[in-house]
């Protein structure tokens, strides 16, 4: 020990440093430190195993690839909650392709691909078999290839082969849980993904919130076409948050990320919903803030707080779907609709539920001449007899009859894509209020204007309800709710009231749809329905406009198109089916179609149609595109005012990645002109 330490100090003498005795420990304890460092053994990681099992879904083997924990095969009697991830464009359940570099985005964070660090980073925040290592779950990674869409994966926008991957989903978590030591139920299982991934996890988890625990998205694709391939639709997730009401969900944002102006409009509608929501954005500090899943750790540390603590089944759900059958929460939904659409059920509980059909979303018509037919979940006693009573809310009409659960308590009911608002009950139960809809005695209000709001409530319980409180709450800053709550006396079962108004205004312009909160409290609990008003506010005359009858448009994708229905001389005429398309400021080159509305009688509104087409920005998204029929009866010379909004893209300055992509911004313009008829 002399020797050692004599030692040292000559080495430092004899270099010149003559340091003073109590800098000798110091230094020798980092010496002691790195010594520690390099004779520790390294660190643990996950197991990589990949797999092929047979899927009845698609008649095909499928891959997978699964990170064990590293002990995994040591301890026999663990069972583990499971993080299913789905892959992104260009990626497979094992990597990026051999010899990409980083198509997909998706390499920074792959699970030691081919123990290439070069390709995985050796960042354990965003890498997989560094995070099993420190937490006891599986990550089970599908594999989305399509050999007539690859380097697309999921078969969806457009659909080619009709691999319906949301049905392969139930088939791949059974066979999960069958062969490897999983915890087989709806708390140990979550979903997550990137870009399309992101778009396939937020897919999974509207349709399945009953089978998981928690989702999350990073950098998801905000909107694609998906569905049967005959009905296949543009399906916009900022349209169906309301679908995770139950599920808690996560969203990872990228400041430069080129679906980021996507995602935020994501991000500012699932803020005003009643959901367990929350995001995370990252910027120019963390990978650039560009396209890709970062930060693992913080995502995936989201999905083990809801395995610990898993929500219950919530009281009150809603659901979007759109395939023509399916089954969510345990009610069985089955339907002969043969065109795209959408079925919406809202506030389904007990106590009944709302259905009703779109043709698009938001504000699609009704899918005409649908039978739907819905079984419950079994909630109810079993064979006991219930009255039901149905409001067709367009008419107003109220129908009663008399159902029986089955032996397992469930019950049915038959009727058409008309919105009703479905009622059921015991003799004895307690009055029950909804809100199927609510009317403005203003068609297309704007800014500044004072509009009266007057929700409809349906007593729908089973005993009239003696005093009811009404309260109008804004969600957005931009709107004023000019009046107080409200107390409305004796309702009775089964009756209507529509007579109570609150005075509404926008304050800004650039609002579209005003969100709300209406507060219902009786028998001394609070029930809220949420509520989105539109505003039709212009921001410019629009006067370089051309109207397609029949007639060739010049568009970003599709480049040559015939639009309309009619002589396609660009001037409507009464019978003829128009668009109205426009060029930009910035991009004079293309025809940009706008979603029109309109008050006039001599536009068929009620039968309008809506066109898809695509975007230039690699993000799924669609320009939106009205079609409206001029009746037959319009007189010459005849004057339609319209309210239009068309998009179109922005470029952005930032490089995304390596090979030149760029950002984009998301510009939108609210317009009014006028079209003059002639015969």
């Amino acid at each position: 020990m002399m020797y050692q330490r004599n030692g040292v100090t000559d080495f430092f003498k004899t270099n010149g440093c003559h340091l003073r005795r109590a800098l000798i420990l110091p230094c020798l304890m980092i010496f002691t430190a790195l010594l520690n460092v390099h004779a520790q053994p390294p660190r643990p990681k996950g197991i990589i195993e990949d797999h092929t099992h047979y899927s009845e879904v698609f008649k095909e083997n499928r891959h997978f690839r699964l990170i064990l924990p590293p002990d995994y095969h040591q301890h026999p009697e663990r069972r583990y909650p499971v993080i299913y991830y789905f892959h992104g464009n260009a990626g497979r359940f094992n990597g990026p392709a051999e010899g990409e570099v980083s198509r997909s985005g998706e390499a920074r964070y792959y699970d030691d691909f081919n123990g290439n660090w070069a390709r995985t980073g050796p960042d354990s925040l965003d890498n997989f078999t560094s995070y099993v290592a420190d937490n006891d779950v599986i990550i089970a990674k599908w594999d989305g290839y399509v050999p007539a869409q690859y380097p697309r994966p999921y078969d969806i926008a457009p659909v080619r082969e009709d691999k319906q991957f949301v049905d392969y989903f139930p088939e791949f978590v059974q066979y999960m849980d069958a062969h490897f030591r999983t915890k087989a139920s709806r708390n140990a299982r979550a979903v997550s993904g990137l870009s399309m991934g992101g778009f396939m996890s937020m897919l999974v988890a509207s349709k399945y919130p009953h089978l998981l625990s928690s989702a999350s998205f990073f950098c998801p694709s905000a909107s694609f076409t998906v569905g049967p391939r005959a009905l296949q639709i543009y399906t916009p997730f900022k349209e169906m948050g309301r679908n995770f009401v139950g599920l808690p969900i996560r969203m990872h944002l990228g400041s430069k990320d080129f679906l980021r102006q996507h995602d935020v409009e994501i991000d500012n509608a699932y803020k005003t919903l009643e959901l367990n929501y929350e995001s995370w954005h990252y910027g120019i500090g963390y990978f650039k803030g560009f396209h890709n899943a970062v930060n693992i750790q913080g995502q995936f540390d989201f999905h083990m707080k809801y395995f610990r603590m898993p929500l219950v089944r919530p009281e009150k759900w809603h659901h979007i779907d759109v395939y023509p059958n399916f089954s969510v929460w345990n009610h069985a939904v089955s339907t002969d609709r043969a065109i795209p659409g959408f079925t919406v059920l809202d506030d389904v509980r007990r106590e009944g539920f709302s259905l009703q059909t779109k043709k698009w979303l938001p504000d699609g018509p009704m899918v005409p001449n649908l039978s739907v037919k819905i079984i419950t979940d079994s909630i109810y006693p079993s064979n006991t007899r219930f009255e039901l009573v149905r409001l067709d809310v367009p008419t107003r009409k109220i129908a009663r009859s008399n159902v029986r659960s089955d032996i397992k308590g469930r019950i049915q009911w038959q009727g058409t894509g008309q919105h009703s608002d479905i009622g059921l009950y015991k003799t004895g139960d307690p009055g029950h209020i909804t809100m199927p809809t609510y009317t403005l005695d203003q068609n297309m209000p704007g800014v500044g204007d004072i509009v009266s709001l007057s929700p409809l409530l349906f007593n729908k319980g089973g005993a009239a309800v003696d005093s009811i409180r009404v309260e109008l709450i804004a969600q957005d800053e931009e709107v004023e709710v000019m009046d107080p709550a409200v107390t409305i006396g004796k309702l009775a079962q089964a009756a209507l009231h529509e007579k109570t108004a609150f005075r509404i205004r926008s304050r800004h312009a650039g609002l579209d749809r005003a969100k709300l909160k209406l507060i219902v409290s009786y028998n001394g609990k609070k029930d809220p329905f949420l509520l989105e008003v539109p505003f039709y506010s212009p921001e410019k005359t629009l006067s370089n406009f051309k109207i397609a009858d029949g007639l060739a448009v010049k568009l970003e994708v599709e480049e040559k198109t015939v639009v309309g229905e009619g002589n396609g001389d660009g001037i409507a005429n009464p019978g003829e089916w128009i668009s109205i398309f426009t060029p930009s400021e910035l991009d004079s080159l293309h025809d940009f179609g706008l979603q029109l509305h309109t008050g006039d009688p001599y536009v068929a509104m009620d039968n309008r149609r809506m066109l898809f087409f695509e975007r230039k920005d690699w993000s799924g998204a669609k320009r939106l595109t009205s079609q409206v029929q001029i009746k037959p009866d319009c007189p010459d010379g005849h004057e339609i005012s319209f309210y239009g909004i068309y998009e179109y893209p922005k470029n952005g300055d930032t490089r995304r990645d390596n090979h030149g992509a760029h950002s984009f911004i998301r510009e939108t313009k609210r317009v009014s002109f006028t079209v003059k008829v002639k015969r």
